[in-house]
């Protein structure tokens, strides 16, 4: 392998390539670079806070760094964003003359070039305005980043760690590696090529290379080379042993990784999960925490998809019977070869999301819920309309029979499914427990299905307060979304005008002669799912393809033409992926 550049060489082409400085010019740069102070940060270490003085600018040359601003809490702190190797900092409160607004911290190991002598770059700026205006276009991009709390920039640099010595740790690093291949130059380091190498050599194979898995296969120094090293952690284990105290501190929460984001993989055996055996390991973390079941190469080639940033996630709107459309969504994308890496949806949405998540094949899917929606007859259990107009003993039963005992975070494919807590009047995200439990919660239209009562609180249908949640699958991490909006064209119209029902005989006589009004079911149904406008056109902006296919012209309840809205779901999202595959 050829030599590292010299210090002043490698400055001067990190500077060339940065957004802010790369339109000076070589000449310029080099009479710029003896202004420069290299400084190095220690993982943990605090460059700036929020609030004070923006005096210098700094030019990241190795490592990676976060940005933070304030929590849900006044005590709580959130990542913003991940600031990576040549990138820089401060120079929007140069600009404006404004404090800094993001505490910035080391996530690992850095070194950075400071500028002190900001007036003396306003000068060079002003004498070359294109490369002021390269440097405006970069801070645009950053506005627009702040305003998205997302870490634009995809991690590089991965340290795989094992949580003992018996798992097959190599042969990981190697499946890994092959799957991240097709998105990247990639490149496992182990303790036999890395151990000894001094920062500098690291910096050099980490700007050689696209991604960078550190193997922690060495002694306990080279394990900590690695987790210095890293933006991310990667965790194995085996789903079915015995979960134990994982063996780096620094891993087991948030705030010890410095942020840095933690995924758990857990190695199992070909077909379902290994029932409740997920719940067990993420007991032993606290924090934000990512979760994977591997058992063969389709599930390394999601996982790497999403270290990445290069997954794909499926939201399913609510809808009532319009929603067995999702299943003609659904198969239409595996015959097209799209692969869905997360899933997610609202009401009926969410019910096939999860058929979706536990790798249902289409014949499969069909059964299900025509048994769960068609021939079980969910709503007949009428009863004294107290709290709702059914009992909800026929729809609990239902859902415990097609997803048995099943839980969230057992499930193959990544998944969430969201209720409205009346209780706190907000959305309720739920990514583990009991999968029928939370499918019944997120499906209880409101006077028509009673309420799921849990820990003291009221959940009912999620399409309540959010019908398409791409906003939740954005704050996951995943940015390429195919959404599926049934309810687009929903409406409950009036034939004539009315402002009080006549008596029970006049009404007998008037609806079977053609003047009806709208059924309760429909009014009840058609409220859970009226949202705020501007929060629904933001929710579907969001959704890299917005998907809206025709219903068979029934309403929510009307179950006998689902073939029909399976196959129009179909034919549409045909036409509508060969359509843009043709551009």
């Amino acid at each position: 392998m050829d030599a590292d550049p010299p210090a002043d060489s490698l400055a001067l082409q990190i500077l060339g390539r940065s957004a802010l400085f790369g339109g000076l010019g070589p000449q310029v740069l080099q009479q710029l670079l003896p202004h420069f102070e290299p400084i190095a940060l220690a993982g943990g270490q605090t460059l700036c806070r929020r609030g004070d003085v923006a005096d210098a600018v700094y030019l990241v040359c190795s490592g990676s760094l976060g940005a933070f601003g304030p929590g849900h809490s006044s005590d709580e702190e959130r990542l913003l964003g991940l600031i990576a190797t040549g990138e820089t900092v401060g120079e929007l409160g140069m600009l404006t003359r404004r404090p800094r607004m993001a505490t910035v911290r080391a996530l690992r190991d850095c070194t950075l070039l400071r500028l002190g002598d900001t007036n003396r770059l306003l000068r060079l700026m002003a004498q070359h305005p294109d490369a002021l205006a390269r440097a405006l276009a970069d801070l645009l991009g950053r506005v627009q980043w702040r305003e998205d709390p997302q870490q634009l920039n995809p991690p590089r640099t991965f340290a795989l760690l094992d949580a003992h010595a018996q798992l097959p740790l190599r042969e990981a690093g190697h499946r890994l590696v092959e799957a991240l291949r097709p998105l990247g130059s990639v490149l496992l380091l182990d303790s036999a090529l890395g151990r000894g190498r001094d920062p500098a050599w690291h910096d050099q194979r980490e700007r050689e290379h696209r991604f960078v898995v550190y193997l922690a296969d060495g002694d306990a120094a080279w394990r900590g080379t690695c987790i210095r090293q890293a933006d991310q952690f990667l965790l194995l284990a085996r789903v079915a042993e015995p979960p134990r105290p994982w063996p780096d501190a620094v891993c087991h929460s948030g705030a010890d990784a410095l942020h840095r984001a933690r995924h758990l993989l857990l190695l199992g055996e070909p077909g379902d999960p290994a029932p409740h055996a997920a719940g067990r390991w993420l007991q032993g973390f606290h924090g934000s925490l990512d979760w994977h079941h591997l058992r063969g190469p389709g599930d390394w080639n999601r996982l790497a998809r999403l270290l990445a940033r290069r997954s794909t996630g499926l939201v399913l709107s609510g809808g009532g019977a319009r929603g067995f459309g999702h299943l003609g969504v659904v198969r239409a994308l595996r015959e097209l070869g799209i692969a869905i890496d997360a899933v997610g949806g609202t009401s009926i949405g969410a019910i096939i999301a999860a058929g979706v998540a536990c790798e249902w094949d289409d014949r499969q899917m069909l059964e299900r819920m025509r048994q769960a929606f068609i021939t079980g007859h969910p709503l007949r259990d009428l009863t004294v309309p107290l709290i709702a107009l059914t009992r909800g003993t026929r729809a609990t039963r239902l859902l415990r029979r097609a997803f048995d005992t099943r839980r969230i975070e057992d499930l193959a494919i990544p998944y969430f499914c969201v209720s409205a807590n009346l209780t706190e009047g907000r959305t309720e995200v739920h990514t583990r427990g009991v999968l029928w439990k939370w499918l019944r919660a997120g499906a209880a239209i409101p006077g028509i299905l009673p309420p799921l009562l849990d820990s003291g609180m009221v959940h009912v249908d999620g399409a309540v307060l959010n019908n398409l949640p791409t906003d939740v699958m954005h704050d996951r991490g995943i940015h390429d979304m195919i959404a599926v909006d049934i309810s687009v064209e929903d409406a409950l119209p009036a034939s004539f005008e009315d402002a009080a029902l006549p008596t029970l005989p006049r009404l007998t006589w008037e609806w079977l002669h053609g003047r009806q009004w709208p059924s309760l079911f429909s009014i009840l149904a058609r409220s859970a799912m009226v949202h705020d406008d501007a929060s629904s056109r933001l929710r579907r902006k969001l959704a890299t393809h917005l998907l809206t296919p025709p219903h068979a012209g029934g309403g929510m309840f009307n179950w006998k033409d689902h073939l029909r809205s399976i196959d129009r779901a179909y034919e549409y999202t045909m036409r509508y992926f060969e359509a843009r595959q043709g551009r």
